[in-house]
């Protein structure tokens, strides 16, 4: 004997059906999202082989803005420092960051600024090491600007407050690496503080007449005044007399 559903039967088996391929459909988009995340992340060690997917970051505009903000290391944070925005001149050539004491080994790419307000905010490379467009490459002489995250699922310059003096990073450039040592390490507040301050913070990414590697990131992750400072860390050539000269230990200022 055949039997009917009955209406309530068959409104409640329709929204069971409906709310079990709604959590089959949420389960398989979460677990795309992480198995992206993962995928990326492992993409961007400089000891891996497989190709960071494109693009990374935004392109950039081919024409540079007169001035420009301190690198918006916090995507949810609006970046205040004025300054003047370096011209791309150069390609980058830098492919890889290796910094031994704290576990960095990451690949590099190239990263521009986006316009907001008349003025240009850097990018920041979300699983990689970015280095900021028109900064110099090793070897050229020039100062080599490297940004990273401090925060989030990739924060590849998490413990880059913990570099001292004399510690060592190796770049790789164009086929060849490239040997620095930390010279000295800054911890600079930018938040609350006056437009001469940030003019004075953004300028540790301007042309230089010496060969140096700055590294940038944010400070602190976390809490009430997270990401209210900047941690810029700079490094020059390895030479024995330079290896010498650090031996000094801690070398952190802060302002």
């Amino acid at each position: 004997m055949q039997t009917t559903m009955r209406q309530p039967q068959r409104i409640t088996w329709t929204l069971g059906n409906i709310l079990m391929y709604a959590g089959l459909y949420l389960l398989l988009y979460v677990g795309g999202v992480y198995a992206d995340d993962a995928y990326n992340r492992a993409a961007a060690r400089g000891d891996s082989d497989l190709p960071l997917p494109v693009p990374v970051v935004e392109n950039v505009a081919a024409s540079a803005p007169q001035a420009f903000l301190a690198p918006n290391l916090n995507p949810d944070a609006a970046a205040s420092s004025p300054g003047t925005a370096p011209a791309p001149a150069r390609q980058s050539s830098v492919s890889r960051l290796m910094i031994p004491r704290i576990d960095v080994d990451s690949k590099v790419i190239e990263v521009g600024w986006t316009v907001e307000n008349e003025v240009a905010v850097w990018q920041v490379a979300k699983y990689a090491v970015g280095q900021h467009q028109g900064s110099a490459n090793p070897g050229e002489g020039g100062n080599i600007v490297m940004a990273g995250h401090v925060g989030g699922s990739a924060p590849v310059f998490q413990r880059l407050i913990e570099l001292v003096p004399g510690d060592q990073l190796v770049v790789y450039s164009a086929g060849q690496q490239y040997l620095y040592v930390v010279r000295d390490t800054q911890r600079l507040q930018e938040v609350g503080v006056s437009d001469e301050q940030r003019l004075a913070n953004a300028s540790y990414m301007d042309p230089t007449d010496e060969e140096v590697v700055t590294l940038i990131t944010c400070w602190p992750a976390t809490g009430p005044n997270a990401f209210d400072q900047r941690i810029v860390v700079q490094a020059v050539p390895f030479a024995t007399d330079t290896e010498a000269e650090q031996q000094s230990g801690n070398n952190w200022g802060l302002r």
